[in-house]
């Protein structure tokens, strides 16, 4: 995410200092497409979608669409925080390749380097201790003297 973050910044600014910014949504779509494709065009990233029909994305539930895309929650870009935020999700929900996500770090580490849990003894005592308690109290109301003063049919 934070390569979509820094290509979401310079299209930001780059739209605020053109004052590409527009009202019309599909104009304002269509645009940020083109300078999105600008921006990734010596990178490792791709489009998606060669043509998106945003009027089709916003008429039409997103599993009726040929591009799978939610962009009823577009934030105006006057929230410039919150329309990055929202610019960097929709790159990245439009682009192909870039940096894979890295696999866990606990498959690459060595058991010599895992460190044990100081408290998993303690845990393990605490769950002695509950279960124990949890049998008496099963116990006590199997019981005949519970049977008897309370009366239950066997």
């Amino acid at each position: 995410m934070p390569q979509f973050l820094l290509i979401a910044e310079s299209i930001y600014e780059k739209s605020e200092e053109e004052k590409l910014f527009s009202e019309d949504i599909i104009e304002h779509l269509n645009r940020l497409v083109s300078m999105i494709r600008q921006e990734i065009k010596d990178t490792s990233y791709k489009l998606k979608y060669n043509f998106i029909d945003f009027e089709e994305c916003l008429n039409k539930p997103a599993n009726e669409c040929s591009a799978k895309l939610d962009i009823s929650l577009m934030p105006t870009y006057k929230n410039k925080g919150e329309y990055i935020m929202w610019l960097a999700s929709f790159i990245e929900k439009i682009t192909l390749g870039g940096r894979e996500k890295f696999p866990p770090l606990a498959n690459t580490l060595l058991p010599s380097c895992m460190l044990a849990n100081p408290y998993s003894a303690k845990m393990e005592q605490a769950k002695v201790v509950s279960e124990k308690s949890a049998q008496m109290i099963v116990n006590y109301f199997r019981s005949s003297d519970y049977k008897k003063v309370n009366k239950v049919p066997t």
